[in-house]
């Protein structure tokens, strides 16, 4: 191997390696871990300023929205647990009393969950018409449409 075929290996495994750091140490950097209610209620003070996704139901009569439509407080439940959430931004259509949301944030000093990103879904609509299910246990072929 002659000696330029040698620096221009050296290069590219620099170069991969600077690459494969980038990738590690970015991917690192934008990564939220994803937990239930359940799992960060009781720990919300150790976690304070820690960037977290938790997913949890919106208690009923919980939605609180300030005159301006932007500053929205709810709180969140999962498995008896409950953490109390704020919200400053448009919240999605289907944002509700009873939806399953998904908030990414961190809670601050006082133990409420400081959002920058909600994401609702409220199972009702997209619930289909007919359980295919009870078909396919039966052994009958669920109909397709336009028959």
């Amino acid at each position: 191997m002659g000696i330029r075929s040698r620096q221009v290996t050296i290069a590219v495994g620099v170069i991969l390696a600077a690459v494969v750091y980038i990738m590690i140490t970015g991917m690192r950097d934008t990564m939220v871990y994803y937990y239930t209610v359940s799992e960060v209620a009781t720990e919300a003070g150790s976690l304070t300023g820690e960037p977290l996704r938790v997913a949890g139901k919106v208690v009923p009569g919980s939605i609180d929205t300030d005159a301006t439509g932007l500053v929205h407080k709810f709180v969140i439940q999962e498995g008896g647990k409950t953490i109390p959430v704020v919200y400053r931004d448009l919240v999605p259509d289907t944002f509700q009393d009873d939806a399953e949301a998904v908030v990414e944030g961190a809670f601050d000093e006082h133990g409420t969950f400081q959002a920058t990103f909600l994401m609702a879904k409220c199972p009702s609509k997209y619930e289909a018409e007919t359980d295919y299910a009870k078909y396919r246990e039966a052994g009958v072929v669920a109909p397709t449409a336009g028959r």
